[in-house]
């Protein structure tokens, strides 16, 4: 993400099938408007209908899959940083609350919401391609009026969960136990052994409902927490023992693989580009 506040894409695609597994240090906003999708997000599986909207927050680990790629692929994807909504919050609502809510769910839009929604994505469009006298002031309103408005959505609308989607209760008790185990030594077996369960059976299970290994999944969980340890001001030398890295080489290549800057580029470009 190059600006400080926020991104808007229109994409319209036929030939993409998938978008590998991945994070962002921002919120995404995905709205679907055509196509066929499922979006796989921490172990669950949802089978995503047009009008419906997707909030990333920057920690969980997703993908869409693309399973009609004769049909047209649309939607409107929007990045936001976290910073810029907390200055467009008030003491009356916090508007990065939709995105930290543990129980947030895919939202399928009624379709005055859809109107709505759309309308406002169209006039921020309009404004990243027109620099008018005042666009600053009116990405500022806007945003602030479609966040308000996806706030109360997800909190005050009234509406039945979508449970058109797949999960695993097993997943998702694996999924919180590396999560509360990134620093200790996580293995197959070690997982294996504490679920009682053949790690064949464990590792065809996570791959049916993550889209990558057990090994993997637990590396880019480590990798998550270790940018925010690196971003809290945490000795680099401290980060790669309490995320759960053999040795430092290992965190090294790991990083740099995944992210395509080391440890330290990646510390000094983030503190740069905050002052």
């Amino acid at each position: 993400m190059i600006n400080d506040d926020f991104e808007l894409y229109h994409y319209l695609d036929k030939t993409i099938r998938s978008v590998r597994l991945h994070h962002h240090d921002f919120y995404e906003i995905y709205f679907l408007i055509s196509g066929e999708v499922d979006y796989y997000i921490e172990g669950k599986i949802h089978q995503l209908n047009p009008g419906d909207l997707v909030l990333i927050n920057t920690t969980e680990l997703h993908q869409v899959k693309i399973n009609e790629i004769d049909k047209s692929y649309e939607r409107i994807v929007m990045w936001v940083k976290k910073s810029y909504l907390n200055e467009l919050s008030s003491k009356e609502i916090s508007l990065v609350d939709c995105f930290e809510n543990k129980n947030k769910s895919i939202i399928n839009l009624r379709l005055a919401e859809e109107m709505e929604l759309t309308n406002i994505f169209q006039k921020l469009l309009d404004l990243t391609k027109n620099d008018i006298v005042g666009s600053k002031l009116l990405k500022k309103a806007y945003m602030t009026e479609l966040m308000v408005k996806i706030n109360n959505i997800t909190f005050f609308s009234n509406r039945k969960k979508i449970n058109d989607f797949k999960k695993s209760k097993l997943i998702d008790e694996m999924i919180e136990y590396i999560g509360k185990n990134l620093s200790e030594r996580l293995t197959i077996d070690c997982i294996a052994d504490r679920f009682h369960l053949s790690k064949y059976y464990l590792s065809r299970e996570f791959k049916k409902y993550m889209n990558i290994s057990i090994y993997q999944y637990i590396i880019m969980k480590r990798l998550i927490e270790a940018k925010k340890l690196i971003l809290n001001n945490e000795s680099i030398s401290d980060v790669y023992i309490k995320c759960g890295f053999g040795d430092y080489s290992n965190f090294f290549k790991a990083f740099k693989k995944e992210y395509g800057v080391t440890p330290k580029e990646f510390y000094n470009y983030m503190i740069n580009k905050s002052m």
